[in-house]
């Protein structure tokens, strides 16, 4: 059975803060990357893993220590939860982090044989051009 994807709306539709979603969706997705549960990131950011959903989900906004902490925690820069902003002040709505697609490109990433790294990147390619389009059904 294929799942209807739920509708993306922007900031405005939803409340939220354009940019808080940006950063919250970046910061899920480079969690999720990373291997890291949300309860071992609460952690090290002082922080019950409640209010990091409520972040992750832009329903709060990540305070600049928390920002910085969650950058250390990563290994990544502040910047990496801001690049892809638009320059003006709207901001295109982006797709909600797709959970399974992040944890296939971890498990890509630790195959040690380039060869069959790219065997299975070709296969996937190969894939994705013949799917027809399905209907989506409600589960």
């Amino acid at each position: 059975m294929i799942c209807q994807p739920a509708p993306v709306r922007s900031g405005a539709e939803t409340g939220r803060d354009p940019v808080d979603l940006h950063v919250g969706r970046r910061l899920k997705a480079k969690r999720i990357l990373a291997n890291m549960s949300q309860e071992r990131l609460a952690r090290s950011l002082g922080i019950s893993y409640q209010q990091l959903q409520r972040y992750e989900s832009g329903k709060g906004r990540l305070p600049s220590t928390m920002l910085y902490r969650a950058g250390l925690a990563l290994n990544v820069p502040i910047t990496y939860f801001f690049e892809h902003l638009a320059e003006g002040r709207e901001f295109p709505a982006e797709p909600p982090v797709d959970k399974s697609t992040l944890t296939i490109v971890r498990k890509l990433q630790e195959i040690a044989d380039p060869n069959t790294r790219q065997c299975l990147t070709r296969l996937i390619e190969e894939l994705g051009r013949a799917a027809p389009k399905a209907k989506s059904v409600q589960r």
